[in-house]
């Protein structure tokens, strides 16, 4: 079956995370990507990896599954000619230059809406377009630590000055997808694009509801993991009825007419000790066997999982969450499938990531119907790979 978005070409002036994320996410989702490389390629496509390795980083072959690689020098007139050709006949133009690069260039929001007045143009930043801040850059380290997320997790964990895992780019490509899908539809009553703009700070700000919460009313939100027998869960006494409570006190094989914990009320009063009940409970049983047991009275904690264990979890599994695909270099690769999942418009991933320029003749001669001898002059002149 099509995607949903099969109509929709996006063309992906992307680098690094943040923004491939957004396109990826409009990839599973069906629409042709055009992702436009400089001659060299992406740099991301060996980030984090040995010097001089063979093949292309996860990372990279994640994020750009779905994908054509068209190499274009932008810092040639010719080049720059070919973008604003395929601009033309696009829906969707996405970049996270620098502020000011595309102008540079000659493809600005201002310059690619005189192209084309239906163009959609999606752009993030680290810190937005304007403010003190706008011509800085940024990673996703420096904007978990501007969003108050690395601050976050040294107070969660009591581990002060330790690398802490942020959504960055992540939070900002969802964001930018979600902006990218809006406009399409306001276009689809206006005729006319607009211009979308993320920046990855207040991105990251806005998936920090519980911390803001805490931040202004001082009351702590959630519970810290406890150590049970082969690792951690997140365990409490949850909010229980007297039946459920009379459940819960025979699996503690407890007297379920105690009367510190007979009602609701005296169960709050009493909860802290309650509460040490069931670590005493929990502390000699495994993950599995506290989890499995109080599901049956309705309780929503969860064993905490390495991302090994998660990868072998057997509802992860029983969803068919990840799958191993084939790629032409780096043989096989296990991949997470496309979460958004749709009856009747399936994502899916259909390609796995391009090689650089890969698809350069395709889209040239396809697209922009340029002849053989036209690109074979292109690449020539360094104008493409």
């Amino acid at each position: 079956m099509p995607g949903a978005l099969e109509d929709v070409r996006v063309l992906d002036f992307t680098h690094a995370l943040n923004g491939p994320f957004c396109t990826m996410l409009l990839g599973h989702l069906g629409a042709e990507i055009i992702k436009l490389e400089p001659p060299q390629g992406d740099n991301f496509r060996r980030i984090w990896m040995p010097p001089n390795s063979p093949v292309d980083a996860w990372e990279f072959m994640n994020v750009n599954t779905n994908k054509k690689s068209v190499a274009i020098d932008l810092k040639t007139s010719r080049g720059q000619d070919l973008a604003r050709r395929l601009i033309a006949v696009s829906d969707v133009l996405v970049e996270n230059y620098h502020t000011g690069a595309m102008d540079r260039f000659g493809l600005g929001y201002d310059a690619t809406r005189e192209l084309n007045p239906r163009l959609v143009y999606a752009c993030t930043r680290g810190y937005g377009e304007d403010g003190p801040y706008a011509t800085y850059g940024s990673t996703a380290g420096t904007n978990n630590g501007m969003t108050g997320w690395t601050h976050t997790a040294w107070l969660y964990g009591k581990n002060e000055g330790t690398k802490a895992h942020g959504i960055g780019d992540e939070g900002a490509g969802v964001s930018m997808a979600l902006g990218i899908l809006a406009a399409l539809h306001a276009r689809e009553h206006t005729g006319q694009g607009q211009k979308i703009e993320v920046a990855m700070q207040e991105a990251v700000l806005g998936f920090m509801t519980t911390r803001f919460h805490e931040h202004y009313t001082g009351n702590k939100v959630g519970f810290e993991p406890v150590k049970v027998g082969d690792g951690w869960f997140t365990l409490r006494v949850p909010e229980l009825s007297d039946e459920k409570w009379r459940e819960l006190a025979a699996i503690l094989s407890l007297d379920a007419a105690d009367p510190r914990f007979a009602s609701d009320d005296q169960r709050r009063k009493h909860g802290k000790e309650l509460h040490a009940l069931l670590l005493a409970w929990a502390e000699n049983r495994t993950r599995q066997e506290i989890w499995d047991t109080l599901q049956s009275i309705g309780y929503v904690g969860a064993p905490v999982l390495a991302v090994g264990e998660v990868m072998q979890d057997r509802h992860v599994k029983a969803r068919n969450a990840f799958s191993e695909y084939e790629h032409p270099v780096a043989g096989p690769l296990t991949l997470l499938n496309p979460w958004i999942r749709m009856s009747e418009t399936p994502s899916s991933i259909r390609a796995m990531a391009p090689g650089l320029g890969e698809h350069t003749d395709e889209v040239l001669t396809g697209l922009l119907h340029l002849s053989a001898s036209e690109v074979d002059d292109l690449r020539a002149g360094s104008v493409v790979r």
